[in-house]
């Protein structure tokens, strides 16, 4: 396998050509240029795949909070765009939500092969920062970082490969929310996916399944972990209610085994904000975040009653 060779000068187009070999293996970059007085020092990356491209990771995760908090910390300040790369790199492999924020605010970098390596890390991650890909998708103006942006986008909206571990005990699928609002568009089911997978933390030993995931696909990995109990989650959202001079979102997840789908029970919420005259979006889409992080975190307290 060839691997190109990288300097300081153009490390994007070497980032960029590593991401193309498509390959799940370790390979290694002679760094002599790209970190002077380096010696013989070699720097190993993992590359993965994201879409058709693939980005690297500077090392295996690690399950430590402090990591992910430095890792960001770097990628924000550090002033060296070396370190910064690497830093988002770290982000990627960290299978923490924790670092979306920084990877996002990666995408501002003054230097194309950090905004390259943020993007690449957020496909890796898989974990949110739709929004932010969709905003720097339209204002990036190198073409080589936008498609790793675009190939991001796909990932994040298809979610992450499942990784069920020894400590895994639920498996939750998120279904398409059906909306009533109004409104065009897939704004809704965004909020309400974002706000449900953010209370993910209430239920202990629980992963969230990809969006796109074929029953089958559950089928086959749920028959190699046969202890995890199971959900799909249908949430609804009704249409808003400005009666009185107050909004009312009524919300509702249906619960069901998966991939089966036999119905379990249903959680109904219904929140109101006082005071509130005319359509207003944006106390909408706060009652429709909380409503549906009350929902999971009720669903959290009789999952286990739920799966027997």
């Amino acid at each position: 396998m060839n691997i190109p060779a990288c300097d300081s000068v153009h490390p994007l187009p070497c980032l960029l050509d590593a991401v193309r070999l498509g390959t799940d293996k370790v390979v290694s970059f002679p760094v002599l240029s790209f970190f002077p007085r380096a010696g013989s020092v070699k720097v190993v990356l993992l590359a993965w795949a994201v879409g058709l491209g693939t980005a690297l990771s500077t090392a295996p995760a690690r399950a430590d909070d402090d990591r992910v908090d430095r890792m960001g910390t770097e990628l924000r300040n550090n002033e060296d765009f070396r370190v910064r790369t690497q830093a988002a790199l770290a982000l990627g492999a960290s299978k923490d939500k924790r670092a979306v924020a920084a990877l996002c605010d990666g995408l501002d970098d003054s230097i194309t092969t950090v905004r390259a390596a943020a993007a690449a890390a957020l496909g890796k991650l898989a974990l949110g920062g739709k929004k932010c890909l969709e905003t720097h998708i339209d204002s990036e103006t190198n073409e080589s970082v936008k498609t790793v942006l675009q190939k991001a986008l796909d990932k994040v909206k298809g979610g992450s490969k499942p990784a069920l571990a020894s400590d895994t005990k639920y498996y939750v699928a998120i279904g398409p929310t059906t909306d009533k609002s109004g409104r065009d568009g897939t704004a809704v089911d965004d909020l309400v996916h974002e706000a449900m997978e953010g209370a993910v933390s209430e239920l202990e030993g629980c992963v969230i399944a990809p969006r796109d995931e074929k029953p089958t696909d559950a089928k086959s990995l749920l028959a190699k972990h046969k202890n995890v109990k199971a959900f799909f989650l249908w949430p609804k959202v009704m249409p808003p209610d400005y009666s009185g001079g107050n909004l009312t979102v009524r919300f509702e997840i249906a619960i069901f085994t998966y991939p089966g789908k036999a119905l379990k029970g249903t959680i109904p919420l219904k929140l109101t904000m006082p005071d509130v005259s005319g359509t207003d979006r944006g106390s909408e889409d706060d009652l429709i975040k909380q409503a549906a992080q009350s929902a999971f975190k009720r669903f959290s307290g009789n999952a286990e009653r739920l799966g027997e």
